[in-house]
Formats: structure tokens, sequence, C-alpha cells
């Protein structure tokens, strides 16, 4: 199951990009990142309402959720929108193929894990292709400053993910997932409200621009990430962040279908990273182990004392 949900969290993260290009065609950039995280979360909380689930958040945790919440959702779910907006979404949909090598960078002092050979050769060779895409990318003369920005994006997730892997690892990920979107939706609402649309709005393109966040929020944002939670939990933030080189691809092709440019070198860059996840990835799952169930313990651990036998009364001693 961890690469069925690593395929489909490929697909729908690959769409993601094309779906913010279109929902900015009447909504403001801020507004998008806003409406798609409160649409994610309002399935959530309608999923764990309806699943009747216990919270298992610990005052402890606040701290760690407040840093989720800013850097690994309200940051870059507010800014995607706006750099797709100026410069397409294949671009963006590049720059997040970067995660993994920061998230194997951050890995090694927030959680002291240093990777294998074979993941540091794969990362790194991913790392190349990348370079070549954001080569290309600099070559159509896209401002260093966005360049940045967006290089933030995958900055920010991968520090998000070895957060979670070190201090979240208790919470269960429709929780965990829940609890983000909705203090992310709280901290953007105010935003989008006050923040008005200096871009030019299409007027009759409101249905596609409502249609693309409503498929944003509740399957590029609500579910799929709560799928990757699931990963980051059960098979480490490395193999969790192998998702975001594959984003490219389906950036590309989206891109390339709404009629951006596709260049040759992209293409090749994209076959590089193909191979390149799928040398870090094989056999790189790990079985998922049964959660203890805590009363059954606490059975097994108490101690068991024997019924003493009782001695029948002799005639003789009577």
């Amino acid at each position: 199951m961890p690469y069925v949900f690593f395929l489909v969290i490929c697909f729908i993260w690959g769409s993601s990009f094309i779906l913010m290009k279109k929902a900015t065609l009447w909504l403001s950039p801020i507004s998008v990142g806003c409406w798609r995280v409160v649409a994610g979360g309002l399935v959530l909380l309608a999923l764990f309402w309806l699943w009747r689930q216990r919270a298992h958040v610990r005052r402890a945790d606040w701290f760690p959720l407040l840093g989720c919440i800013v850097l690994g959702f309200a940051w870059p779910y507010c800014l995607q929108p706006e750099i797709i907006a100026r410069h397409g979404s294949a671009f963006v949909g590049m720059t997040v193929g970067f995660t993994p090598l920061l998230t194997v960078l951050f890995s090694i002092p927030m959680l002291g894990i240093l990777p294998t050979t074979r993941q540091t050769v794969g990362v790194i060779g991913a790392l190349v292709c990348l370079g070549l895409l954001m080569w290309d990318g600099v070559q159509r003369e896209i401002p260093w400053t966005d360049v940045l920005l967006a290089f933030s994006v995958p900055a920010t997730y991968a520090l998000t993910n070895n957060w979670i892997r070190r201090s979240l690892m208790h919470v269960p990920p429709l929780e965990l997932t829940l609890v983000c979107l909705l203090g992310s939706g709280l901290l953007l609402l105010p935003l989008a409200m006050a923040v008005p649309n200096t871009r030019p709005v299409v007027a009759d393109q409101w249905a596609w621009s409502l249609a693309a966040v409503i498929t944003l929020g509740v399957l590029g944002t609500g579910l799929s990430t709560c799928l990757f939670m699931h990963l980051v939990q059960t098979q480490g933030p490395l193999f969790a962040g192998m998702v975001t080189n594959l984003v490219p691809i389906g950036a590309i092709l989206w891109g390339w279908a709404d009629h951006e440019q596709v260049t040759l070198l992209q293409v090749s860059a994209v076959l590089g990273i193909v191979a390149m996840v799928s040398l870090v990835q094989f056999g790189s799952a790990r079985p998922r182990v049964r959660p203890v169930d805590e009363d059954a313990l606490a059975e097994i651990s108490e101690p068991v004392i024997a019924p003493q036998p009782q001695l029948a009364c002799c005639p003789e001693d009577c």
C-alpha cells in the first residue's frame, strides 16, 4: 500500500498546479490558498466526526503544530498561487522537486539520520536533473527574487516533514492534517478578506475557478495531504518527500496541455528524475507495524496469581 499511496499523491499533486492556475483566473492568489485549506479542512473534519475519532493532540504539541501550520501550510499555500499566476504552473511544479534533497539535509541535524549510499546517489542525481529544469526557467528571464521565493516552498516542506517525524509521531495522520489545515485557514482567511485582488479577473471563468479551487481543496489539500502525513509517519520523511520528485512530471504535462512552453531539456530532465526516484524508492517501503492495544497490554502486564489448591481433610485428622 505505501507505493499505491505514493502514486496517488503524485498524480493529485502533479495536477494541483494547473488547478491553481485556473483558480486564479477569477480569484486572487491568496484567496485560492485560503479556500483550498478551508475546503480540505472541512472534508477532514467531517471524516473525523463520522469516524468518531478521539483527540491525541497534547498541550506540548502546540508549538511544533504552530510551526507546521505556518511553514508547511500557510506560507506555501499563500505563495504558490501568486508565483503560478506570474510564471505558469510548470515552473512552480519543478521547484517543489527539491524537497527530498532538503529533507535529507535537514534530517541529519534534526533526526540524526544519515542517508544510505543508494539514497544519496538517487537524491543527488535528481538534484542534477532538477537543476537543469531550473536553468531552463532562468533562461526564460524569470526574476531571481521569484526563483528564491519558489525555492522557499520546498525548504519549508522539508523542514515540516522532519519536524513531524521528530515531534508529532503520536498524532494520527487524519487529526494532524485536520489541525494544520484549519489552523492555516484561520491565518489566511483574514488576509484573503483584507488584501485586494490586483490581478485582472476573467469574469466568465468564475465557474471553472470555483470548481478548480474546490477540487484543489478536497483532493489536492485534504485527502492527499492526509495520505502524505501517513507516509511521513510510517515510511519516513525521505520516502514521502520523494513524491515531490515526480510532481514536476504532472506539472509539465498539464502545462504543455495548457499551451505553456515545454522544451526537450525539460523532458530529458524529467526522465532522469523518474530514474533517480526509482533508484531511491525500490524496496525501501517498510511494513506497517500494528499499533499496540494499551488496554490489552495492561491486562497482560498484570501479575496473574494462580489459585491455591484446596487441601482435602483426611479422616485421621478429624
